[in-house]
């Protein structure tokens, strides 16, 4: 693990787990969830084990990305949601400097994580490889406050979520799924039984499958 500048939350360096910088041939930025630190958060790239990928965490104020549930009014979880989000993008901005290009950049997150990941990209639509969502979803108390996004989302989507946790309605994923299918992504959708709030091993294979289809190299028609 080692540190680059630190980030907007002025608290700590970003975190770098796996392989280093300059010979990555992906990059994720992975999103802890609330109170999780980096380590735990890195678990779930560690199980997926691609070598030729550099996880870049950055680490929010106290371990918390935004006080109050996903789902409560947009204004409840403000200055932090904003102030997350500039972190995202800053992290990215940070990687294009360091030489990746778009389609080697995925956001990845768990819980709150997966949350902001997810929020990011529909709210401030860049080009990147794809997203990860480990139980999470779009803001706000109903869908009213999605909209659509300013950009066709045009990257593979994972969205992976139990049908019994409370932290997560299931509702709520499945129509945040369905709202970045409508703006382009390709997405996978996946409901698990009864699973506790945490990552199964099937999320995880997705998750290796998705990374492993951005690390081949792409291929063009003449």
């Amino acid at each position: 693990m080692s540190t680059i500048d630190p980030n907007p939350h002025k608290e700590q360096g970003l975190e770098i787990y796996g392989a280093p910088l300059n010979q990555a041939k992906l990059a994720v930025v992975l999103l802890h969830g609330r109170r999780q630190s980096a380590q735990d958060a890195y678990k779930n790239g560690e199980a997926i084990g691609l070598a030729d990928v550099a996880y870049i965490l950055p680490i929010a104020k106290d371990r918390t990305w935004y006080p109050h549930s996903f789902m409560a009014p947009l204004e409840s979880n403000q200055p932090a949601l904003d102030q997350a989000l500039d972190c995202v993008e800053a992290t990215i901005e940070e990687l294009r400097g360091y030489g990746f290009a778009n389609r080697q950049i995925v956001l990845m997150g768990f819980s709150q994580g997966a949350c902001l990941a997810a929020e990011f990209i529909y709210r401030r639509p860049s080009p990147i490889g794809g997203l990860i969502a480990f139980s999470g979803g779009l803001f706000g108390p109903d869908e009213s406050a999605w909209g659509e996004p300013t950009a066709a989302l045009d990257f593979p989507a994972f969205f992976g979520t139990s049908d019994s946790d409370s932290w997560m309605p299931l509702e709520r994923i499945q129509r945040s799924a369905e709202a970045f299918r409508r703006a382009g992504a390709k997405v996978d959708f996946r409901v698990y039984p009864d699973m506790p709030h945490h990552v199964c091993a099937d999320e995880i294979d997705a998750a290796r499958d998705l990374l492993s289809a951005l690390l081949q190299p792409q291929t063009s028609l003449s």
